[in-house]
C-alpha cells in the first residue's frame, strides 16, 4: 500500500472502501478543494492514488452522483454541481470574518478600497446629512476559502474620524473598531432586497452580468442610538442564505 492510501483503512472491520472513498471525495467537494464547476479526477487516477479497484472508484462516484454532488458525462469527465451555501441566522450582529469562522471558512479579503464620497440618499437621511456630503466610504470583496462571497459598501459618520491609509485596517472592520476603543454597532436594522447583477458588481463577484444578487442594507447604532455605519452588502445569491426564526411570543 502506497503512502497516498493511508486515508483509507483496508483492515477487515472498517467500512466498505467505495464508502471510505466517497466521504473522502464528498469532503474536498463540501470544503471547497473541487468547487462547482470542476472537473475531479478521473476514476483512473482515483484508482491509482488510493490503490482500489476501478469498481470501487466508480461506485464511490456513482453514490456522489445520486446524492447531488457531482455529475458524468460521457466524454468529458465528472464535474461537481455542489453548491455550497452560507446560511446566517438572524441572532445577534456579527462581522463577516466571525461568520466565516462560525462556518470554518476562512476569510479573506480583495479590491480593499478607501475615500471619501457621497452617501446614497437612504444612508444621508439616516445619519441626517445632504445626499452631497462625503463621508469615508471603505469598499471591499469579501471571500469565503478564496470564493468571492459579497461585495461591502461600508459609510462610517464623521465622528469616528476613520482613517485614509489603507494599511491602517486588518481583515475585520469591527475588529478594527474594537481595538481604536470605537465598539462596533450595538444595534442594526436591516433590509434586504433582490436585485440582478450589475456589470460592475458582477465583474468583483466572479459572476454573470444580471445573475441573482441579494442586497442587505445596514444601518448600525451605537449605545447612545447614533448612527454610526450604514453597509450596502451585495451577496451572491448562489453562495449564501440568510434563516430567520419566529416565534408567537
Amino acid at each position: 500500500m502506497r503512502d497516498d492510501a493511508m486515508n483509507l483503512d483496508f483492515s477487515k472491520e472498517a467500512l466498505p472502501l467505495y464508502v471510505q472513498l466517497k466521504a473522502l471525495i464528498k469532503n474536498d467537494i463540501i470544503h471547497g478543494v473541487y468547487q462547482y464547476g470542476d472537473q475531479i479526477p478521473s476514476e483512473v487516477e482515483y484508482e491509482k492514488k488510493y490503490d482500489v479497484s476501478r469498481i470501487t472508484v466508480r461506485r464511490a462516484i456513482s453514490d456522489l452522483e445520486k446524492e447531488g454532488y457531482v455529475v458524468r458525462s460521457r466524454g468529458k469527465g465528472t464535474h461537481v454541481i455542489y453548491n455550497h451555501t452560507i446560511e446566517e441566522r438572524f441572532s445577534q450582529i456579527r462581522s463577516f470574518t466571525d461568520e466565516m469562522r462560525a462556518v470554518h471558512m476562512e476569510p479573506g479579503t480583495r479590491n480593499f478600497e478607501i475615500r471619501e464620497e457621497p452617501v446614497p440618499e437612504e444612508g444621508a437621511k439616516a445619519f441626517g446629512i445632504l445626499p452631497s456630503e462625503k463621508l469615508v466610504c471603505v469598499s471591499r470583496v469579501r471571500t469565503g476559502n478564496d470564493k468571492p462571497i459579497v461585495y461591502f459598501k461600508t459609510y462610517f459618520a464623521k465622528s469616528l474620524d476613520m482613517p485614509l491609509d489603507p494599511s491602517s485596517y486588518g481583515e475585520s472592520l469591527y475588529e478594527y473598531l474594537n481595538e481604536r476603543g470605537i465598539k462596533q454597532p450595538v444595534r442594526a436594522v436591516e433590509n434586504f432586497k433582490a436585485i440582478n447583477a450589475p456589470k460592475d458588481i458582477a465583474q468583483k463577484l466572479e459572476i454573470k452580468e444580471n445573475d441573482a444578487l441579494l442586497v442587505r442594507t445596514r444601518f448600525g447604532y451605537n449605545k447612545a442610538n447614533e448612527m454610526i455605519e450604514f453597509t450596502l452588502a451585495y451577496y451572491r445569491g448562489d453562495a449564501y442564505s440568510f434563516s430567520v426564526e419566529l416565534n408567537s411570543q
